[in-house]
Protein backbone atom coordinates (compact mmCIF):
# COMPACT_ATOMS: atom_id res chain seq x y z
CA UNK A 1 0.00 0.00 0.00
CA UNK A 2 1.22 3.46 -0.85
CA UNK A 3 1.81 5.94 1.99
CA UNK A 4 1.10 9.66 1.83
CA UNK A 5 4.79 10.46 1.56
CA UNK A 6 5.52 7.95 -1.16
CA UNK A 7 5.54 8.99 -4.81
CA UNK A 8 4.07 6.82 -7.54
CA UNK A 9 6.69 5.49 -9.92
CA UNK A 10 6.18 4.31 -13.44
CA UNK A 11 7.19 0.68 -13.63
CA UNK A 12 8.67 0.45 -17.11
CA UNK A 13 9.20 -3.27 -16.75
CA UNK A 14 5.46 -3.75 -16.24
CA UNK A 15 4.43 -1.97 -19.45
CA UNK A 16 3.25 -4.17 -22.31
CA UNK A 17 5.76 -4.65 -25.10
CA UNK A 18 3.57 -2.87 -27.65
CA UNK A 19 3.51 0.31 -25.53
CA UNK A 20 7.28 0.14 -25.04
CA UNK A 21 7.77 -0.10 -28.80
CA UNK A 22 5.50 2.90 -29.40
CA UNK A 23 7.39 4.98 -26.80
CA UNK A 24 10.86 4.05 -28.01
CA UNK A 25 9.94 4.53 -31.68
CA UNK A 26 9.49 8.25 -30.99
CA UNK A 27 12.92 8.70 -29.36
CA UNK A 28 15.95 10.22 -31.15
CA UNK A 29 18.52 7.71 -32.34
CA UNK A 30 21.28 9.11 -30.11
CA UNK A 31 19.03 8.68 -27.06
CA UNK A 32 18.22 5.10 -28.01
CA UNK A 33 21.91 4.33 -28.32
CA UNK A 34 22.37 5.40 -24.69
CA UNK A 35 19.20 3.61 -23.53
CA UNK A 36 20.70 0.29 -24.62
CA UNK A 37 22.80 0.43 -21.43
CA UNK A 38 19.79 0.76 -19.08
CA UNK A 39 19.05 -2.95 -18.92
CA UNK A 40 19.21 -6.15 -20.92
CA UNK A 41 15.47 -5.89 -21.61
CA UNK A 42 15.78 -2.35 -23.01
CA UNK A 43 18.73 -3.47 -25.12
CA UNK A 44 16.59 -6.28 -26.57
CA UNK A 45 13.80 -3.82 -27.37
CA UNK A 46 16.13 -1.41 -29.14
CA UNK A 47 17.93 -4.17 -31.07
CA UNK A 48 14.64 -5.63 -32.28
CA UNK A 49 14.16 -5.19 -36.06
CA UNK A 50 10.45 -4.51 -35.34
CA UNK A 51 11.40 -1.29 -33.52
CA UNK A 52 13.72 -0.37 -36.39
CA UNK A 53 10.78 -0.63 -38.80
CA UNK A 54 8.49 1.44 -36.56
CA UNK A 55 11.15 4.09 -36.04
CA UNK A 56 11.80 4.36 -39.79
CA UNK A 57 8.10 4.95 -40.49
CA UNK A 58 7.73 7.65 -37.84
CA UNK A 59 10.97 9.39 -38.69
CA UNK A 60 11.17 8.92 -42.44
CA UNK A 61 13.79 11.68 -42.66
CA UNK A 62 15.98 11.97 -39.58
CA UNK A 63 17.62 15.31 -38.99
CA UNK A 64 21.25 15.07 -40.12
CA UNK A 65 23.96 15.52 -37.52
CA UNK A 66 27.28 17.27 -37.89
CA UNK A 67 30.32 15.49 -36.51
CA UNK A 68 33.84 16.76 -36.08
CA UNK A 69 36.95 14.59 -35.87
CA UNK A 70 39.89 16.41 -34.36
CA UNK A 71 43.44 15.10 -34.59
CA UNK A 72 46.05 16.52 -32.25
CA UNK A 73 49.09 18.00 -34.04
CA UNK A 74 51.45 15.04 -34.12
CA UNK A 75 53.42 13.25 -36.82
CA UNK A 76 53.86 10.17 -34.67
CA UNK A 77 51.75 7.03 -35.15
CA UNK A 78 49.00 6.18 -32.68
CA UNK A 79 48.18 9.76 -31.81
CA UNK A 80 44.85 10.68 -30.23
CA UNK A 81 41.78 11.55 -32.30
CA UNK A 82 38.48 12.79 -30.89
CA UNK A 83 35.06 12.44 -32.50
CA UNK A 84 32.43 14.94 -31.30
CA UNK A 85 28.88 15.85 -32.22
CA UNK A 86 28.10 19.46 -33.11
CA UNK A 87 24.80 20.67 -31.67
CA UNK A 88 22.74 23.84 -31.95
CA UNK A 89 23.64 26.58 -29.50
CA UNK A 90 21.90 29.68 -30.81
CA UNK A 91 20.62 31.09 -34.09
CA UNK A 92 20.31 34.61 -35.47
CA UNK A 93 19.05 36.00 -38.75
CA UNK A 94 22.48 35.78 -40.33
CA UNK A 95 24.29 33.00 -38.48
CA UNK A 96 23.79 29.68 -36.70
CA UNK A 97 26.19 28.88 -33.88
CA UNK A 98 27.05 25.25 -33.20
CA UNK A 99 28.69 23.92 -30.07
CA UNK A 100 31.11 21.01 -29.96
CA UNK A 101 29.62 18.58 -27.49
CA UNK A 102 32.30 17.39 -25.07
CA UNK A 103 30.00 15.17 -23.02
CA UNK A 104 29.05 11.65 -24.19
CA UNK A 105 28.57 10.50 -26.83
CA UNK A 106 32.20 11.42 -27.61
CA UNK A 107 34.68 8.93 -28.95
CA UNK A 108 38.44 8.97 -28.45
CA UNK A 109 40.56 6.56 -30.43
CA UNK A 110 44.18 6.12 -31.47
CA UNK A 111 44.93 6.79 -35.12
CA UNK A 112 47.83 6.79 -37.52
CA UNK A 113 48.58 9.72 -39.80
CA UNK A 114 45.69 10.61 -42.07
CA UNK A 115 46.47 10.19 -45.74
CA UNK A 116 43.44 11.78 -47.38
CA UNK A 117 42.15 15.34 -47.70
CA UNK A 118 39.24 14.41 -45.42
CA UNK A 119 39.55 12.27 -42.33
CA UNK A 120 36.14 10.68 -42.96
CA UNK A 121 35.74 9.12 -46.40
CA UNK A 122 32.06 8.17 -46.23
CA UNK A 123 29.26 6.53 -44.26
CA UNK A 124 26.66 3.78 -44.49
CA UNK A 125 23.73 3.03 -42.17
CA UNK A 126 25.23 4.93 -39.23
CA UNK A 127 28.80 3.67 -39.69
CA UNK A 128 31.72 5.86 -40.81
CA UNK A 129 34.86 4.74 -42.60
CA UNK A 130 38.27 6.24 -43.17
CA UNK A 131 41.77 5.50 -44.42
CA UNK A 132 44.90 5.97 -42.38
CA UNK A 133 48.49 6.37 -43.53
CA UNK A 134 51.31 4.30 -42.12
CA UNK A 135 54.97 5.06 -42.48
CA UNK A 136 55.29 2.17 -44.91
CA UNK A 137 53.69 3.10 -48.24
CA UNK A 138 52.89 -0.52 -49.06
CA UNK A 139 50.29 -0.77 -46.27
CA UNK A 140 46.65 0.16 -46.87
CA UNK A 141 44.62 0.55 -43.69
CA UNK A 142 40.87 1.16 -43.81
CA UNK A 143 38.88 1.56 -40.60
CA UNK A 144 35.18 1.57 -39.75
CA UNK A 145 33.90 3.76 -36.90
CA UNK A 146 30.68 3.35 -34.91
CA UNK A 147 30.05 6.84 -33.42
CA UNK A 148 26.94 6.00 -31.39
CA UNK A 149 28.66 3.12 -29.60
CA UNK A 150 32.21 4.49 -29.53
CA UNK A 151 33.77 1.56 -31.38
CA UNK A 152 36.45 1.26 -34.06
CA UNK A 153 37.20 -1.66 -36.40
CA UNK A 154 40.34 -2.04 -38.51
CA UNK A 155 39.98 -3.95 -41.76
CA UNK A 156 42.59 -6.52 -42.83
CA UNK A 157 45.37 -5.17 -45.02
CA UNK A 158 44.44 -5.21 -48.69
CA UNK A 159 46.60 -7.51 -50.80
CA UNK A 160 45.85 -7.29 -54.50
CA UNK A 161 47.04 -9.31 -57.54
CA UNK A 162 49.19 -6.59 -59.13
CA UNK A 163 51.88 -7.04 -61.75
CA UNK A 164 54.53 -4.86 -60.19
CA UNK A 165 57.45 -3.56 -62.22
CA UNK A 166 60.58 -3.60 -60.00
CA UNK A 167 61.78 -0.40 -61.69
CA UNK A 168 58.91 1.49 -60.03
CA UNK A 169 59.93 0.51 -56.52
CA UNK A 170 57.92 2.09 -53.70
CA UNK A 171 56.31 4.61 -56.07
CA UNK A 172 54.00 1.92 -57.38
CA UNK A 173 52.84 0.85 -53.90
CA UNK A 174 52.06 4.46 -53.04
CA UNK A 175 50.02 4.90 -56.23
CA UNK A 176 48.06 1.74 -55.49
CA UNK A 177 47.34 3.06 -52.01
CA UNK A 178 45.94 6.27 -53.50
CA UNK A 179 43.75 4.25 -55.87
CA UNK A 180 42.30 2.34 -52.92
CA UNK A 181 41.44 5.55 -51.10
CA UNK A 182 39.89 7.07 -54.21
CA UNK A 183 37.74 4.08 -55.10
CA UNK A 184 36.44 2.45 -51.91
CA UNK A 185 32.88 2.33 -50.64
CA UNK A 186 30.95 0.78 -47.74
CA UNK A 187 27.51 -0.70 -48.41
CA UNK A 188 24.97 -3.03 -46.82
CA UNK A 189 23.63 -6.26 -48.29
CA UNK A 190 20.14 -6.75 -46.83
CA UNK A 191 19.90 -10.26 -48.29
CA UNK A 192 22.64 -11.45 -45.93
CA UNK A 193 22.47 -8.65 -43.30
CA UNK A 194 26.15 -7.89 -43.80
CA UNK A 195 28.27 -4.80 -44.42
CA UNK A 196 30.67 -4.95 -47.37
CA UNK A 197 33.66 -2.77 -48.14
CA UNK A 198 34.33 -2.58 -51.88
CA UNK A 199 37.59 -1.35 -53.45
CA UNK A 200 38.28 -0.99 -57.18
CA UNK A 201 42.00 -1.07 -57.85
CA UNK A 202 44.22 -1.51 -60.94
CA UNK A 203 45.73 -4.86 -61.85
CA UNK A 204 48.72 -3.02 -63.29
CA UNK A 205 50.66 0.02 -62.21
CA UNK A 206 49.04 3.41 -62.64
CA UNK A 207 50.97 6.66 -62.91
CA UNK A 208 48.81 8.91 -60.73
CA UNK A 209 50.62 12.18 -61.39
CA UNK A 210 50.16 12.37 -65.18
CA UNK A 211 47.12 10.08 -64.84
CA UNK A 212 48.26 7.53 -67.34
CA UNK A 213 45.54 4.90 -67.31
CA UNK A 214 45.49 1.21 -68.11
CA UNK A 215 42.87 -0.30 -70.37
CA UNK A 216 39.36 -0.84 -68.91
CA UNK A 217 37.86 -3.04 -67.69
CA UNK A 218 40.70 -5.57 -68.11
CA UNK A 219 43.01 -3.36 -66.09
CA UNK A 220 40.70 -3.14 -63.06
CA UNK A 221 40.18 -5.50 -60.15
CA UNK A 222 37.29 -5.49 -57.64
CA UNK A 223 38.04 -6.54 -54.07
CA UNK A 224 35.30 -7.13 -51.47
CA UNK A 225 35.59 -7.47 -47.70
CA UNK A 226 32.66 -8.59 -45.56
CA UNK A 227 32.84 -7.05 -42.09
CA UNK A 228 33.21 -9.89 -39.64
CA UNK A 229 35.67 -11.88 -41.74
CA UNK A 230 39.46 -11.82 -42.02
CA UNK A 231 39.77 -11.81 -45.79
CA UNK A 232 39.44 -9.74 -48.92
CA UNK A 233 38.12 -11.65 -51.92
CA UNK A 234 38.41 -10.88 -55.60
CA UNK A 235 35.21 -11.01 -57.68
CA UNK A 236 34.93 -11.50 -61.43
CA UNK A 237 32.94 -8.31 -61.99
CA UNK A 238 34.77 -5.08 -62.85
CA UNK A 239 33.41 -1.63 -63.84
CA UNK A 240 33.48 -0.36 -67.41
CA UNK A 241 35.45 2.73 -66.39
CA UNK A 242 37.87 3.79 -63.70
CA UNK A 243 35.98 5.27 -60.77
CA UNK A 244 36.62 8.51 -58.94
CA UNK A 245 35.68 9.50 -55.42
CA UNK A 246 34.32 7.48 -52.54
CA UNK A 247 31.23 5.40 -53.27
CA UNK A 248 27.86 6.78 -52.10
CA UNK A 249 25.51 4.07 -50.80
CA UNK A 250 21.78 4.31 -51.54
CA UNK A 251 18.95 1.86 -52.30
CA UNK A 252 21.17 -1.20 -52.04
CA UNK A 253 23.87 0.11 -54.41
CA UNK A 254 27.16 1.98 -54.28
CA UNK A 255 27.59 4.86 -56.74
CA UNK A 256 30.80 6.35 -58.17
CA UNK A 257 31.69 8.87 -60.85
CA UNK A 258 33.16 7.36 -64.01
CA UNK A 259 36.56 9.05 -64.28
CA UNK A 260 37.57 8.01 -67.81
CA UNK A 261 34.18 8.84 -69.31
CA UNK A 262 34.21 12.18 -71.22
CA UNK A 263 32.53 14.96 -69.22
CA UNK A 264 31.65 12.47 -66.47
CA UNK A 265 28.55 11.49 -68.44
CA UNK A 266 27.90 8.31 -66.48
CA UNK A 267 27.64 7.12 -62.89
CA UNK A 268 28.85 3.61 -62.05
CA UNK A 269 26.68 1.52 -59.72
CA UNK A 270 27.46 -1.66 -57.77
CA UNK A 271 24.61 -3.83 -56.50
CA UNK A 272 25.52 -5.09 -53.02
CA UNK A 273 23.33 -8.19 -53.37
CA UNK A 274 24.26 -9.43 -56.86
CA UNK A 275 27.74 -7.87 -56.83
CA UNK A 276 27.28 -6.62 -60.38
CA UNK A 277 28.11 -3.24 -61.92
CA UNK A 278 25.80 -0.99 -63.90
CA UNK A 279 25.71 2.49 -65.47
CA UNK A 280 23.43 5.50 -65.01
CA UNK A 281 23.63 8.62 -67.14
CA UNK A 282 24.34 11.90 -65.37
CA UNK A 283 21.67 14.65 -65.14
CA UNK A 284 21.50 16.94 -68.17
CA UNK A 285 22.43 20.54 -67.50
CA UNK A 286 20.58 23.35 -69.25
CA UNK A 287 22.80 26.18 -68.05
CA UNK A 288 25.79 27.86 -69.71
CA UNK A 289 28.66 25.71 -70.93
CA UNK A 290 31.48 26.68 -68.62
CA UNK A 291 34.24 24.96 -66.75
CA UNK A 292 32.76 22.97 -63.90
CA UNK A 293 33.61 20.38 -61.24
CA UNK A 294 31.31 17.58 -60.21
CA UNK A 295 31.02 15.30 -57.20
CA UNK A 296 28.56 12.86 -55.66
CA UNK A 297 27.19 13.37 -52.17
CA UNK A 298 24.98 11.47 -49.74
CA UNK A 299 21.77 13.45 -49.25
CA UNK A 300 20.08 11.71 -46.30
CA UNK A 301 20.32 8.30 -47.92
CA UNK A 302 19.85 9.54 -51.49
CA UNK A 303 22.50 10.06 -54.15
CA UNK A 304 23.18 13.69 -54.99
CA UNK A 305 24.99 14.89 -58.13
CA UNK A 306 26.57 18.33 -57.75
CA UNK A 307 27.70 20.60 -60.58
CA UNK A 308 30.01 23.41 -59.51
CA UNK A 309 30.27 25.92 -62.37
CA UNK A 310 33.43 27.93 -61.80
CA UNK A 311 32.71 31.43 -60.42
CA UNK A 312 29.10 31.22 -61.52
CA UNK A 313 26.65 28.83 -59.84
CA UNK A 314 26.00 25.34 -58.51
CA UNK A 315 23.34 22.76 -59.26
CA UNK A 316 22.27 19.96 -56.90
CA UNK A 317 20.41 16.98 -58.37
CA UNK A 318 18.88 14.00 -56.52
CA UNK A 319 18.52 10.48 -57.92
CA UNK A 320 14.95 9.24 -57.36
CA UNK A 321 14.00 5.87 -58.81
CA UNK A 322 16.87 6.07 -61.33
CA UNK A 323 15.69 9.49 -62.53
CA UNK A 324 17.60 12.70 -61.76
CA UNK A 325 15.47 15.47 -60.24
CA UNK A 326 16.74 19.04 -59.81
CA UNK A 327 16.80 19.95 -56.11
CA UNK A 328 18.15 23.49 -56.25
CA UNK A 329 20.45 25.90 -58.05
CA UNK A 330 22.29 28.77 -56.41
CA UNK A 331 24.63 31.47 -57.68
CA UNK A 332 28.05 32.12 -56.21
CA UNK A 333 27.82 35.06 -53.88
CA UNK A 334 30.79 37.41 -53.38
CA UNK A 335 31.84 35.42 -50.32
CA UNK A 336 32.16 32.30 -52.49
CA UNK A 337 34.13 33.85 -55.34
CA UNK A 338 37.37 32.08 -56.17
CA UNK A 339 36.71 29.50 -53.44
CA UNK A 340 36.49 25.76 -53.79
CA UNK A 341 32.97 24.76 -52.77
CA UNK A 342 31.90 21.35 -51.53
CA UNK A 343 28.33 20.26 -50.73
CA UNK A 344 28.22 18.29 -47.47
CA UNK A 345 24.53 17.36 -47.56
CA UNK A 346 21.08 18.39 -46.35
CA UNK A 347 21.16 20.75 -43.39
CA UNK A 348 17.63 19.97 -42.20
CA UNK A 349 14.34 18.32 -43.17
CA UNK A 350 13.49 21.31 -45.36
CA UNK A 351 16.29 20.29 -47.73
CA UNK A 352 18.49 23.34 -47.11
CA UNK A 353 22.05 22.71 -48.33
CA UNK A 354 25.20 22.85 -46.19
CA UNK A 355 28.37 23.78 -48.09
CA UNK A 356 31.99 24.29 -47.13
CA UNK A 357 34.28 26.79 -48.82
CA UNK A 358 37.78 28.20 -48.48
CA UNK A 359 40.87 26.53 -47.19
CA UNK A 360 39.66 26.71 -43.59
CA UNK A 361 36.44 24.84 -44.39
CA UNK A 362 34.04 27.58 -43.43
CA UNK A 363 30.38 26.61 -43.37
CA UNK A 364 27.43 28.18 -45.17
CA UNK A 365 23.78 27.11 -45.34
CA UNK A 366 21.73 27.73 -48.47
CA UNK A 367 18.10 28.40 -47.56
CA UNK A 368 15.78 27.01 -50.23
CA UNK A 369 12.80 29.15 -49.28
CA UNK A 370 14.63 32.48 -49.20
CA UNK A 371 17.27 31.53 -51.80
CA UNK A 372 19.89 33.07 -49.54
CA UNK A 373 23.00 32.07 -47.59
CA UNK A 374 23.72 32.37 -43.88
CA UNK A 375 26.80 31.32 -41.98
CA UNK A 376 27.19 28.38 -39.60
CA UNK A 377 30.04 28.56 -37.11
CA UNK A 378 31.04 26.33 -34.20
CA UNK A 379 32.49 27.07 -30.79
CA UNK A 380 33.78 25.00 -27.91
CA UNK A 381 36.95 23.52 -29.36
CA UNK A 382 39.86 25.92 -29.51
CA UNK A 383 42.75 23.44 -29.55
CA UNK A 384 45.07 23.37 -32.52
CA UNK A 385 45.21 20.42 -34.85
CA UNK A 386 43.50 19.05 -37.90
CA UNK A 387 39.70 19.15 -37.98
CA UNK A 388 37.31 17.45 -40.37
CA UNK A 389 33.59 18.27 -40.33
CA UNK A 390 31.18 15.88 -42.00
CA UNK A 391 27.47 15.13 -42.19
CA UNK A 392 26.41 12.05 -40.25
CA UNK A 393 23.02 10.44 -40.77
CA UNK A 394 21.83 8.86 -37.52
CA UNK A 395 20.43 5.38 -38.00
CA UNK A 396 18.70 3.14 -35.50
CA UNK A 397 19.79 0.32 -37.76
CA UNK A 398 23.42 0.72 -36.70
CA UNK A 399 22.70 0.15 -32.99
CA UNK A 400 22.20 -3.55 -33.69
CA UNK A 401 25.82 -4.02 -34.71
CA UNK A 402 29.00 -4.08 -32.68
CA UNK A 403 31.88 -2.86 -34.80
CA UNK A 404 34.87 -3.72 -32.64
CA UNK A 405 33.68 -7.32 -32.30
CA UNK A 406 32.76 -7.90 -35.93
CA UNK A 407 35.92 -9.76 -36.87
CA UNK A 408 35.57 -13.48 -36.21
CA UNK A 409 38.14 -15.10 -33.95
CA UNK A 410 40.00 -18.02 -35.41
Amino acid sequence: MQTLNSKPRLQWAMLPSEIMYHILSRMPVKSLARFRCVSKQWCNYINDPYLETMHAKRAAVNDPTLIMIHKLPSEYPNSLCTLSFLEYKEETDTCTHLEVRTDPPVMDFMCKRWSYNNVVLGSCNGLLYSSQKEFRFDVTTLIVIHPLKGECYELPQLKTPFNQDPAWGNRFSYDVKLCVEWSCGLGFDDSTNSFKMVCIVPRKQVDIVPRKQVESPEGLCTMVHVLGTDLWRKITQAPSYHVEGVGVFSNGCLHWLARDDPNYSRVITFDMKTEEFGLIYKPLRKGPRRMFNVHLVNLCGQVGYVYMITNHSAEVWVLKERVWVMHCEFEHKPCLSNSRINVLGFWNRNGDILVTYGGEKRLLVYNLKDESFYEASFVGWEEEGRKDIQMYQNSLFSTRYSVKNLRNKR
